[in-house]
Order: structure tokens, then sequence, then C-alpha cells
């Protein structure tokens, strides 16, 4: 559904329903004048009456709160962005070739995109919510060549010798290491992490939507305009 479809919707629930409410009323009010209040609170009419009138309230809070839901929701996932994004610019910023994140952080501490897609997709087009996606993807497998890195650095090769941790960057230089296999790594010697290549590789490329039309949206749906 498009946002004026979106907004029409709106405008026709908030004036129907106290609309049906004051002709509820109004019916009620003309019955009380002209019948007898015990014979009528006896009824089956007035019964019905009160059971479809409860039937509808329940309607009425349950539209509430998965509203209210999906508000929240979209809230939560503003801030993930604003917070990975900034994450990831904070590093472009300061690494003068290779990133170099804190390995204690992530990027996504929490991931309410993935747990609440589905409360989104009438209201956002697929390209929209093929970008928000693609965004949580990418910081979600760097956070995961982030946690490889990190348990690498605190590795031990098991061999005569520890290998030390040259920086944080994912680089490891070898002293003279002899493996179980009898294979001798030479001394002094860079390794290279396939996992350190690919954190580049994606912080480099990593499509900042924090200010996109797709997160306007969803903007507008935690204010209730939408």
């Amino acid at each position: 559904m498009d946002k004026d479809g979106s907004k029409i919707m709106k405008r026709y629930k908030d004036i129907l329903l106290p609309a049906f409410y004051f002709f509820v009323g109004v019916v009620f009010i003309e019955i009380i004048q002209h019948y007898d209040i015990m014979k009528l609170l006896n009824s089956g009419f007035f019964i019905a009456l009160v059971t479809f009138s409860v039937g509808l309230f329940a309607i009425h809070l349950y539209k509430k709160q998965q509203d209210d839901n999906k508000k929240d929701a979209a809230k939560l996932i503003i801030q993930e962005i604003r917070y990975a994004e900034q994450q990831v610019r904070n590093v472009r910023m300061l690494s003068i070739s290779e990133p170099n994140y804190y390995m204690g952080y992530k990027l996504l501490p929490t991931n309410s995109w993935h747990k609440n897609i589905n409360l989104f997709v009438n209201d956002l087009p697929e390209s929209q919510i093929d970008l928000i996606s693609n965004f949580y993807s990418q910081a979600a497998y760097l956070d995961e060549l982030i946690n490889i890195i990190s348990e690498e650095k605190n590795k031990i090769w098991n061999g005569e010798e520890n290998v030390t941790l040259a920086d944080n960057k994912g680089i490891f230089v070898k002293k003279h290491v002899v493996l179980p296999n009898g294979f001798h790594l030479p001394e002094n010697q860079s390794y290279q992490l396939q996992a350190n290549k690919a954190l580049t590789d994606v912080t480099n490329k990593i499509e900042f939507i924090y200010n996109s039309p797709a997160v306007d949206k969803l903007r507008d749906i935690s204010e209730g305009k939408l």
C-alpha cells in the first residue's frame, strides 16, 4: 500500500469508528425511551448488541496494540541503523588503510528488523525492504568478521612457540614455530587473515541508509503518520 492509500485508510478508520459508536448510542437511547428497560435488558437483541459491541471493542484494542508495536519497532530499527552507521563512519574516518574496529563492540547488539520485518511489508515497497535488509545483512556480516578476528587474536597455536599478534587488524607475526605435523613456519613472516580482507571490502562498500526515503518512511510510521 502506498503512502496516499495508507493515509486514506487511516482517515477512514478515524471517521468510521466514532460514527459507529455515535449511531449505537443514539439507537440505544431511543430504545430505552420507548421500551421497558427490564424487558430490554432481558431481550435477545440487547445481548446481541452487547456481544457485538464487546467484539468490536476487542478488535479496536487489538488493532491499536498492533499499531503501537509497529511504532515501537520502527523506532528501534531507526536507532539500530543510526548506531551501526556511526560505527562504520568512525572507522572509515580513523582508518588509514584498513578498518580498525574495537573488538568489544558490535554494530548490531540487537536486530529488530529481522524480528519485525513482517510488520512493514504492507507499508514499504519491495525496493525499500530490500535496501534495509541488505544493510542489516552487511552489518551482521561485519559483526561476524569482527568476532572471527577477535577469536583469532586470542588463539594459541599448538606448536613449540606461540603466535604473537603484530597489531589488532588481524595480521599475525609468527615466530619460528613447528606445528605437530612437522611443518616449519618461517621466522617473522606476516600472515593476513582472509577475514580482514573481507572486513575491509564490506566496510568500504556498505551503503548508508539513515537519510534514505526508506528510513524516512519508518520515521513516519514511528510518529503515527502512516
